[in-house]
């Protein structure tokens, strides 16, 4: 804002006008009201967006195969449990947004069953929103609610993921501003990577580690089903700290992290299938973890992590937890990787 005003000063309306000599950046705040970004998993968490699940989430029982769920919702103990999540964000001032959605919205396919799960629409990075191109049928379309929402607040579109390319945004993981894992999944295909990695180099990413992830034919039964997207199997907690299922990552993803000083809770196997990796930092030590996981919530709070345990038990039947169901508008930049070992 600052660079803003002194260009401003020095504008002479005496003479044709000439380009302002600021770069995008410079303008954000000016033009489009706010400092639009939140590369990281754990800097400060300022904006978020949600949305409260409608009767959507409770899947025909006959056809939870095709949707991969482990079992339907009941739709009044799922919407008390988001309304608890986001009183618990709200008691930590966070700003909390709604994205509006009509009851059993439907994309070209089928019921958009997923809109609860704001994070896999689009994801915001310094500057503005890359809009993603959902993978699965019952999801394709929810995409449309999370663009139109960011052009209501305000903040800007910078890519939209096309073609062939499909990008999910539970496939992101931060270390830093300047580092991101990204899994490569049934969910998100490597045209996608490439496309949004684009715009990843151009708000300053230097590194872009790419995580493949098994998949599934016909079983979606524990573990034979694979995964659908990396924070189901990997969450960053704190600076230099993670927590991770091993068997569902390579190793070649153990070694980088390890070459990063980021110390690894191996979560077990009973913990994991229910999604305990899926933790949601606030701020740099503190941490929603779903209720019930001991041994996680016993392993971060050795390492002085604070941890909040969020009751989400009918969000693990439909396929997340915190970090899915919240989008990141807004977060400080957090603290950055101390460097490779």
């Amino acid at each position: 804002m600052e660079l803003v005003e002194q260009a401003s000063k020095n504008i002479d309306k005496n003479r044709p006008a000439v380009p302002i000599d600021l770069n995008y950046d410079d303008e954000l705040r000016s033009i489009w009201g706010k400092e639009w970004g939140a590369q990281s998993e754990i800097g400060k968490l300022r904006k978020v967006l949600v949305k409260r699940p409608g009767p959507e989430v409770v899947h025909p029982l006959k056809d939870l195969k095709w949707y991969g769920m482990k079992d339907a919702a009941d739709l009044e103990k799922i919407r008390v449990q988001h309304d608890n999540l986001v009183q618990i964000l709200k008691g930590e001032k966070v700003d909390v947004e709604y994205m509006e959605a009509p009851e059993m919205a439907k994309g070209p396919y089928d019921v958009l069953r997923g809109l609860w799960g704001t994070r896999d629409f689009g994801f915001v990075v310094n500057g503005g929103a890359i809009v993603h191109r959902m993978s699965l049928p019952w999801d394709r379309g929810g995409e449309v609610f999370w663009a139109k929402k960011m052009m209501e607040l305000g903040c800007p579109i910078l890519s939209t993921v096309r073609g062939f390319g499909v990008f999910e945004g539970g496939n992101v993981v931060w270390l830093d501003p300047t580092h991101i894992c990204i899994g490569k999944s049934i969910r998100t295909n490597q045209e996608g990577i490439d496309q949004v990695s684009e715009v990843l180099k151009s708000v300053g990413v230097e590194e872009i580690k790419i995580v493949p992830l098994p998949g599934w034919l016909d079983s979606t039964d524990w573990p034979a089903g694979g995964f659908a997207h990396l924070d189901c199997v990997f969450g960053y907690a704190d600076s230099g700290l993670a927590v991770i299922y091993p068997p569902a990552v390579p190793y070649d993803f153990l070694e980088y992290l390890r070459k990063n000083g980021i110390r690894m809770i191996e979560v077990p196997p009973d913990e994991a299938r229910d999604y305990a990796c899926n933790v949601f930092a606030l701020e740099p030590g503190k941490v929603l973890v779903l209720d019930g996981f001991e041994f996680t919530k016993t392993k971060l709070e050795k390492e002085g992590v604070d941890v909040i345990t969020v009751g989400m038990s009918e969000f693990v039947k439909v396929g997340g937890g915190p970090h899915c169901a919240t989008s990141p508008l807004i977060r400080d930049p957090g603290p950055k990787l101390s460097g490779r070992k």
